[in-house]
């Protein structure tokens, strides 16, 4: 099949929440831009693993209204889609705030923002399968699409894939830790026909209990009982999130984790589903539907010019390059632990990202933004929450289309 090549002046590879930013702000910069995605909608995360909140819009306090963190894409984005059906305003969860709204809403609004860029080209459907790199640049990108091959030429690229999957191609410097120290990956479930008037506080609390000791008499699989859920907005539907711990002590050799958590997880999800109808909330409950793909929290990362530490999200360090703020807590899933752990700045404090650590070390031309950019294992768990994606995709966008104009 022959290839079709075509020349940008950015390519951005990855269609979250980082990616939308990033494309949407470089077109509306000037830079004829192409945003590639695997899947046949954008969101990433915010979709594709239907977290269903958003996390790091706001400033961190522990009392009054949600104050913005970051002007721009981000900020017109949570205005938008909180005036969408099934979605709404920001709701307070301790010392944080979060904007609760429907996948499918989320996926609409990415596609009108899109389209209100007339210099975007949107490739939905289309895998990243290999770069082209000459004199510390990137020059090429190589796209099987789902109609016919591309040859994706680019003065400036954005990777904002998750897994820094254009970093490894291009030969950029990059950092994996080993499964067993990343962070969980998760599960979203839905279920329906629950009677959720029997679901307050106290009952969900006992059912956790109970899921618990069916773990531990062998009725559910291990690590089926690191579950949370609430009933949604929508009557009789609660959202489940099963945390997929265990997974990299059974990983055999040769085996991909990410498809073993996958299998894994709809195993467990389905165990869960069967045990939970033997309680009277949820004797005719099943499960709808699950996320397309498990969430991953952590992979590959970017080693960028500077690498975000814990020190600095916890101090509410500045810097002169800064390009974005963030406030959300050190929040890590680990083994061995229940839930997450939440590690807070001080209240109304927030920190900044700087350029450095979207900008690739190794070729001049690289940014990064959202969950590969340079961080710290424990710094990542701050700053990779879909607020804080929005707000470093907008900032590598913004500096991919002017080292584009470079050119």
């Amino acid at each position: 099949m022959d290839e079709t090549a075509l020349n940008y002046d950015v390519v951005v590879v990855g269609g979250g929440a980082a990616g939308l930013a990033a494309a949407v702000t470089a077109a509306r910069s000037g830079a004829r831009t192409a945003l590639v995605e695997r899947y046949g909608f954008l969101g990433g995360m915010a979709t594709a693993g239907m977290v269903s909140t958003i996390c790091g819009l706001y400033q961190t306090s522990p009392s009054g209204p949600p104050e913005p963190l970051n002007a721009g894409v981000g900020e017109d984005f949570a205005r938008r889609l909180a005036a969408m059906p099934g979605c709404g305003t920001p709701v307070r969860r301790g010392r944080t705030w979060v904007l609760p709204y429907t996948p499918f809403a989320f996926a609409c609004l990415a596609d009108e923002l899109a389209a209100s860029a007339p210099a975007l080209d949107v490739y939905l459907h289309a895998y990243l399968v290999g770069a082209q790199s000459r004199e510390a640049r990137v020059e090429a990108l190589r796209i099987a699409g789902w109609e016919r091959p591309l040859e994706l030429g680019a003065r400036a690229v954005v990777d904002t894939s998750g897994d820094a999957v254009v970093a490894a191609y291009a030969g950029a410097a990059t950092e994996t830790a080993p499964v067993a120290a990343r962070q969980l990956p998760s599960l979203v479930f839905v279920l329906q026909h629950v009677d959720t008037e029997l679901l307050g506080p106290g009952p969900r609390v006992a059912l956790l209990r109970a899921l618990v000791g069916a773990e531990r008499e062998g009725r559910v699989p291990k690590g089926a009982s690191n579950l949370t859920l609430a009933p949604s907005p929508q009557p009789g539907e609660v959202v489940c999130k099963l945390t997929l711990s265990g997974i990299a002590e059974e990983l055999p050799p040769g085996r991909d984790f990410l498809t073993l958590a996958e299998q894994e997880g709809r195993k467990r999800a389905r165990a869960v589903a069967e045990f939970l109808r033997t309680l009277p909330p949820f004797a005719r409950a099943f499960v709808s539907h699950a996320a397309p793909q498990v969430g991953v929290r952590e992979s590959r990362r970017v080693i960028g010019r500077y690498r975000l530490t814990r020190e600095d999200v916890l101090s509410g360090r500045k810097f002169e390059d800064a390009v974005a703020r963030a406030s959300w807590p050190i929040e890590l899933w680990e083994e061995g632990r229940p839930g997450a752990t939440y590690e807070y700045l001080e209240d109304g404090q927030s920190y900044d990202i700087p350029l450095r650590c979207l900008q690739a070390r190794d070729l001049g031309n690289l940014f990064v933004a959202g969950r590969c950019l340079s961080a710290s294992h424990e710094a990542l768990g701050s700053a990779r929450v879909i607020g804080t994606c929005l707000a470093t995709g907008e900032a590598a966008g913004r500096a991919a289309a002017r080292e584009a104009a470079r050119r």
